[in-house]
């Protein structure tokens, strides 16, 4: 009996020294190792914030309901870093101007408020949603798409389907670029992206009525030119706020391509369904992954936005991709960044850099952009540049943001009456010259960083309104005559 316990006391202690020696083995291991991963505790400290909950009673009415919201959003900055010092304080100057007057504003000015107050922060991140836009107030039943020669209408339902293909030239008497420039205070970034953005704002009678540019919040008038160039003012009434349980996150581009599928729109005309001819081939099949053999040696590829490319994951559709095109083969590759609007840049740094590689040392790589490229887009966009040296050249149109801007984010910001989405940003990034250094720089790019230099077009190519609507792709057509 005494030889079986001093067994048993034996085996404890045996045990107690494995965990004491496994402790103290996992205590070294752990500060040898600390260097690898502590950018990546820093990274998840630094740049993804747990934002605090609101903590209010119920609102009484209304009002209480919106002072809870503007003192909920007066800790916006607690998390942004977008904001300048006088910034800031135009910030809590605007939101004490909303706590004066939020009593007798409508919704729509509001909503109008808080997106200006927020937009202060200059910075293509961070924003009011504008989800609300569309799902929240009455809208004109019409699309609207800027082209290099002015606002068209693109798409209608059937009262006003005659309208499409006219140019807008004004609403209710303001010239559209007036409305266009007035409009960018209520979104943040380049003027590229506030631009494109205002169209939303552009076919509501709510939020221009609330903008002061409508004197109706149920109608508004648009001078509209037609082909032969003869002006006419139609009046185009509101339409119920579409319901958002029907509708995927509108981008931008989405206005250019027709979308019979879709609840929302079942009986609506489009642009290209009047003139019978075909997509550019750019914009079909948006969620699927594009990629086609070109003439005289080249490759088209699609770039991906998002954070998968159907059932596969982008990282993974790349490199199937690549795997099939052997390497220095191409005389030239097309990469098209115009539909994507962000997503994870880390999915597609491996692309970046075996891209290039696909191609001759005497060939050329052509990145295309456009007012959607934005957020990953722009990343990726400058690491292919990067990567391909003298061979790459970006052609098209301005991006969506600056090659400087501010991005990531923890949990999500959402107010807690109205429940809008405020969108922040808490990393710094800079793909012109690289942010290795400063207090911000987000942890990945401190990793990855490339300086890429100016991002702007090296050759400007926008499309004309016919263009688009003959199914014509300048972009495509300019990189023929140059290959032939």
């Amino acid at each position: 009996m005494r030889k079986k316990r001093n067994l048993e006391l034996c085996g404890v202690s045996i045990m107690l020294k494995i965990l004491k020696y496994g402790f103290i083995g996992w205590v070294i291991l752990s500060i040898l190792t600390f260097p690898l991963y502590w950018p990546f505790a820093r990274m998840w400290w630094v740049f993804m914030p747990n934002v605090a909950s609101p903590k209010f009673d119920p609102p009484a009415n209304v009002t209480e309901a919106r002072l809870q919201d503007i003192e909920y959003l007066a800790t916006l900055t607690n998390y942004d870093r977008s904001f300048s010092d006088q910034a800031q304080q135009e910030f809590g100057e605007t939101l004490d101007t909303l706590r004066e007057t939020s009593e007798t504003m409508s919704d729509a000015e509001f909503y109008l408020g808080l997106a200006a107050a927020i937009a202060l922060g200059n910075n293509g991140h961070t924003n009011l949603s504008y989800r609300p836009q569309y799902s929240e107030f009455n809208t004109i039943g019409a699309r609207f798409y800027t082209f290099n020669d002015g606002v068209y209408v693109v798409s209608a339902a059937p009262d006003h389907a005659d309208a499409i293909g006219h140019r807008v030239k004004a609403i209710d008497g303001t010239p559209i670029e007036q409305l266009q420039a007035s409009l960018q205070a209520y979104r943040g970034g380049n003027e590229t992206w506030r631009t494109l953005y205002s169209t939303l704002i552009l076919e509501s009678p709510d939020l221009l009525n609330a903008a002061g540019f409508a004197a109706s919040s149920d109608t508004l008038d648009l001078t509209l030119i037609s082909g032969e160039g003869l002006p006419e003012t139609v009046s185009f009434n509101g339409h119920d706020a579409e319901n958002p349980g029907d509708l995927p996150w509108r981008s931008a581009w989405q206005s250019l391509v027709p979308d019979p599928e879709n609840p929302a729109y079942p009986d609506w005309t489009h642009a290209m369904d009047l003139a019978g001819a075909a997509l550019p081939r750019y914009l079909t099949q948006p969620e699927q992954v594009l990629d086609y053999e070109l003439e005289n040696g080249g490759y088209y590829i699609r770039a991906l936005p998002g954070f998968k490319a159907g059932e596969q994951s982008i990282k993974g559709a790349y490199k199937a991709i690549l795997a099939d095109i052997p390497d220095a083969s191409l005389d030239y590759l097309v990469v098209d960044f115009r539909l994507h609007d962000g997503g994870d840049y880390t999915k597609s740094m491996a692309f970046s850099k075996a891209a290039p590689k696909k191609v001759k040392e005497d060939g050329a790589i052509y990145i295309i952009t456009g007012p959607n490229t934005f957020s990953a887009a722009i990343v990726t966009t400058a690491m292919l540049k990067y990567y391909s040296g003298e061979r790459g050249l970006i052609i098209g149109e301005q991006m969506g943001d600056r090659e400087a801007f501010w991005a990531e984010r923890g949990s999500s910001f959402r107010l807690p009456n109205t429940g809008y989405y405020v969108n922040y940003a808490t990393g710094y990034h800079d793909w012109e010259k690289g942010c290795k250094g400063e207090p911000y720089c987000y942890t990945m790019n401190e990793m990855y960083e490339v300086p890429a230099g100016d991002l702007s077009p090296a050759v400007t190519l926008d499309q004309s309104f016919d263009s688009y609507q003959s199914g014509e792709d300048v972009v495509l057509n300019w990189i023929a005559e140059r290959t032939q």
